[in-house]
């Protein structure tokens, strides 16, 4: 019997079982978070299960003696089938990054059809909403909005500060596109990676960085997987000096209208911060 006719089954066997390990690793661990929404866990869990279900089943044939006898060509498909599980294996548990800008890049503008996503930040925005307009928009100035769109009341502090998470901020900023002059005046917190003026402009679901402002400050959002992810965010006026691109901060200021949109931050603190996680945000669907 040739060597490949000996090795082939049982290489695909461990190779099942070690995908499977991983998989279930990247589910246990969180790292899933790194490429999928937080619903898909469960789902990770099952296929891991799955694989070892057919690591096991493949080594009771093997232990049975049905492959004492295995055609080559048979043999050479099973040892392809198991490199290709033990690539996929290593690949997921390198420790590979991505900056926030490259991933931006690599978005088509902010997706808008892509997943059914809401957010569009870049159309008409050209003019500033001058406060007089924005008071008598939101019955007299006071921030909550009332009406169905509105999350603002839930969402905010007892002070009345605006605190965008990881788990409300696509959400929130809906609600700022939706019923911006709502909130014009309001003061709001949140962390996100840093994007020069320049990589904000090719993304739709991010405001334009004008003279007055000095950079953007974006969470990735992803509503499938993170090959579909793209920046959400909002431009910075800051009178200090811009942070470095791909560097998270934690931005507090004043939110601005602009076109309607409340998506512009008149910040009075920007300090460093950590790397959130998850660092996606999942889109509503």
């Amino acid at each position: 019997m040739k060597l490949i006719d000996r090795i082939a089954p049982v290489l695909e066997s461990l190779s099942l079982a070690s995908l499977g390990g991983v998989l279930l690793w990247l589910a246990m661990s969180g790292r899933y978070a790194s490429f999928v929404p937080p619903s898909a866990r469960l789902g990770i869990i099952a296929s891991s299960i799955g694989l070892f279900a057919c690591a096991l089943a493949l080594s009771a044939r093997i232990d049975a003696g049905e492959h004492n006898s295995p055609d080559t060509a048979t043999s050479y498909r099973a040892t392809t089938r198991g490199l290709v599980a033990l690539l996929a294996a290593a690949l997921l548990i390198l420790p590979f990054r991505v900056s926030p800008s490259e991933l931006a890049a690599g978005a088509i503008g902010a997706r808008p059809t892509s997943g059914g996503s809401t957010i569009d930040a870049g159309a008409d925005d050209s003019s500033e909403d001058t406060p007089g307009d924005s008071d008598s928009a939101a019955n007299g100035g006071t921030h909550p909005a009332t009406g169905s769109g509105s999350q603002n009341a839930g969402q905010a502090s007892s002070s009345g500060k605006l605190e965008l998470t990881t788990d409300n901020f696509y959400s929130q900023v809906e609600e700022l596109i939706a019923n911006g002059r709502a909130h014009d005046g309001q003061r709001v917190e949140l962390t996100g990676f840093v994007l020069s003026p320049e990589a904000a402009s090719a993304q739709a679901s991010i405001p334009r960085v004008t003279d007055e402002e000095s950079f953007a400050v974006a969470r990735m959002a992803i509503w499938c997987c993170a090959a579909d992810a793209y920046p959400v965010g909002f431009a910075v006026r800051w009178a200090g000096p811009a942070p470095a691109a791909d560097s998270w901060v934690h931005v507090s200021g004043t939110l601005r209208v602009r076109g309607g949109k409340a998506l512009v931050i008149e910040a009075d603190s920007v300090t460093p911060a950590q790397t959130p996680n998850p660092e996606f945000v999942v889109q509503a669907r």
